[in-house]
């Protein structure tokens, strides 16, 4: 009932929005005589702020431009290569790209956001790789006849895109999507499939939360399956493809996500407003690139957000070595030649230093020389796959890993 009252909610919304939307066009317009004064500013900051307040958010797209190499511009091409009911595998490959480049698969995390919030990760390794992505499907939209999907349709999912890519491939996952990433390659690696990845690089993910435990990790610590599931899980209105499916709503994730930063949320808010009056076009234009993106949220199939809280939260399956993948125990031990890179941020509140480190500890057959981890300097937990440092510290230090064992 409650996901029914929020979306007759923001339905309610929409008109007012849209009047809104036409009176801030109305201010804005170069016809306008006010427009360029800081009394014209004002009241499109205003309009402007109260609006990105009420609105929906739609998914954005990737809409890479062209890579630029030595000068020159290479297109960058989208490709849709593998449908799934819950996913869509993304190819991207630049214009004049070699055909034996490295394939990498980027397994996009599915906890609320959309793939396009990695956008800018996933530009780095385009002018070197054919780079494939995970791009997850909002829940609302996929009819009950399509099934469940829970944690192991996901690392079935993986599996195939693996597959479909062939031989000498990498995978690269960002914060949620490392344990199933680790538990897809552990399989591959007992079963010898030869499609499994030559390297697995795993950045902010909760491999095991019990090290170093954070705030964030102590109140996962305190909840149980049964109250979660009545408070978060809720059935898709009607007017959706989705009708009558179980879900988590993105709504609610995201609530989750910015109440544990809602001061520094504030501040940005009122920073863009200052902006705005003041004509900082470049940074209230960074402000609505950035909320454009990190507001639109996706719904995530029941099954899948509940056996996800359950293996890697409340109750740590892969550490604990009793992690199942089609009716058989998965154990990193039959990791034996993955080369692995665990990444980390120095100031993530999310995931803290050495939840991911401790997948190298547990492939204790894997060999040193194919173990490496980093922990990038003042960042947080968006930080490390995101911004300057990101670009400047943590990707080439990810392409050079991948550089030296590839075939």
């Amino acid at each position: 009932m409650q996901y029914q009252l929020f979306d007759l909610y923001r339905q309610a919304l929409t008109p007012l929005t849209a009047s809104l939307d036409l009176i801030h066009d109305l201010v804005t317009d170069d016809k306008y005589p006010l427009a360029k004064t800081r009394y014209g500013r004002l009241r499109k900051a205003i309009l402007e702020s109260t609006t990105r307040l009420l609105k929906h958010y739609p998914k954005q797209g990737f809409e890479y431009e062209p890579v630029i190499i030595d000068d020159e511009e290479y297109p960058v091409s989208e490709t849709v290569v593998v449908e799934k009911p819950f996913c869509n595998l993304l190819r991207f490959r630049r214009e004049e790209l070699p055909e034996d480049a490295p394939k990498l698969l980027c397994v996009a995390a599915l906890s609320g956001h959309h793939a396009t919030l990695a956008r800018e990760t996933f530009r780095e390794f385009l002018p070197d790789y054919e780079v494939y992505v995970t791009d997850w499907l909002d829940a609302r939209d996929v009819p009950l006849s399509e099934g469940k999907f829970g944690y192991e349709e996901y690392v079935s999912y993986l599996v195939d895109f693996m597959n479909h890519m062939g031989p000498n491939n990498h995978v690269f996952a960002i914060c949620q999507a490392a344990v199933p990433a680790i538990t897809a390659v552990c399989h591959m690696s007992k079963e010898q499939d030869v499609c499994r990845p030559k390297t697995l690089t795993m950045m902010a993910g909760p491999i095991d939360i019990r090290v170093n435990p954070n705030t964030f990790t102590k109140q996962i610590y305190k909840l149980s399956a049964k109250p979660l599931e009545r408070v978060a899980i809720h059935k898709v209105p009607r007017r959706y493809k989705g009708a009558g499916r179980s879900v988590y709503p993105g709504n609610l994730q995201l609530g989750g996500f910015m109440s544990m930063n809602m001061k520094s949320h504030m501040e940005k808010h009122i920073q863009f407003f200052k902006d705005i009056v003041q004509g900082n076009a470049d940074d209230a234009d960074k402000h609505r690139d950035f909320y454009d993106e990190y507001m639109a949220v996706l719904d995530m199939d029941a099954d899948f957000y509940m056996e996800t809280m359950d293996r890697i939260f409340l109750d740590q399956h892969l550490p604990k070595g009793i992690m199942q993948y089609q009716g058989k125990t998965v154990s990193c031990s039959d990791i034996t030649d993955v080369a692995i890179f665990t990444l980390e941020g120095e100031q993530d509140d999310m995931i803290s230093l050495g939840q991911t480190e401790a997948a190298l500890h547990l492939c204790d057959k894997l060999p040193r020389k194919l173990k490496k981890h980093y922990v990038q300097k003042s960042v947080g937990h968006y930080g490390i796959f995101n911004g300057s440092k990101y670009r400047k510290g943590v990707a080439p230090k990810i392409k050079s890993w991948i550089n030296k064992h590839h075939e």
